[in-house]
């Protein structure tokens, strides 16, 4: 009886085991049937929305975060046309990006911008500065036309919305009017002149790669010791065009520009503290 009862009882362990495995495979990976239900609901959804094109699911994966399932809709004859579908756990259809990605050219946008990044790593990976970039890189700046009169939005960025599907873009070109560069340096002197010198630099390393850009982002502040503290200390610009970085007048330009970030974050302190006493 003993034996039969502990044969029972592991039997019982071990269906508990498999159940609490069950659970969090199904918590973090999805079930094969609700990932079934959302492919058959993309399949659905593409003939019945997009009847005249050659979409097709690429794949279907499982949000654990949202416990939702993407699928992945991709174009044999477009390299801008893929977008994702995303369905809840029993298929029924919850967001289509189409818009957002394809016909508001997102996806456009990203594909430049992703040349261009490539491009400003190789130059950055590659230059002799005098100082150290703990962070650098580029990007092009773009903006959906909603968004183009908005205060935040940069006047040079280039409007998603015009670019032409499939394209092929010069990045140079698109560069030298939303070229937008961002570098973060350490230096055992952070001032205003110091400063100067390195975009001086930077714009000399970027010419001889003849990769254009429109402005930059230079934030110059003092190395972390071993222990991680940082000397307090710390001089940026803020858009800061690339026409403006010549010898002559440069230090005091940047002054200026430093003065106008500083003035930027204390306004942005102030409205966050507003809003917390609210």
């Amino acid at each position: 009886m003993k034996k039969k009862a502990v044969k029972i009882i592991l039997s019982v362990l071990s269906l508990l085991l498999v159940a609490v495995i069950a659970f969090f495979a199904n918590a973090f990976f999805g079930n094969p049937v609700s990932k079934m239900l959302a492919e058959k609901a993309a399949e659905k959804h593409l003939l019945e929305v997009y009847p005249d094109s050659d979409f097709e699911v690429d794949n279907v994966s499982f949000n654990f975060k949202s416990t939702n399932y993407n699928a992945h809709i991709v174009s044999p004859s477009s390299i801008d046309s893929e977008f994702s579908l995303i369905f809840d756990l029993t298929g029924n259809l919850l967001a289509d990006s189409y818009e957002t990605s394809v016909t508001q050219r997102g996806n456009t946008s990203l594909r430049i911008g992703f040349a261009y990044r490539e491009a400003a790593e190789a130059v950055f990976e590659n230059a002799d500065f005098s100082f150290e970039a703990h962070i650098s890189f580029g990007d092009i700046e773009f903006v959906p036309s909603q968004y183009k009169n908005e205060p935040s939005t940069p006047d040079y960025a280039l409007v998603t919305d015009e670019l032409i599907l499939d394209a092929e873009y010069d990045i140079n070109e698109l560069g030298k009017k939303a070229g937008h560069l961002t570098v973060y340096a350490y230096d055992d002197i952070v001032s205003a002149g110091r400063l100067s010198v390195m975009l001086l630099e930077l714009r000399r390393v970027f010419d001889e790669a003849k990769l254009p850009f429109y402005v930059v982002d230079f934030v110059l502040e003092y190395p972390r010791n071993e222990d991680g503290t940082q000397k307090e200390g710390r001089v940026e610009v803020m858009n800061f065009l690339y026409n403006d970085i010549y010898e002559k007048g440069l230090t005091e330009r940047v002054e200026q520009s430093n003065a106008k970030a500083v003035a930027y974050y204390a306004e942005m302190d102030a409205v966050k503290e507003a809003e917390i006493k609210q």
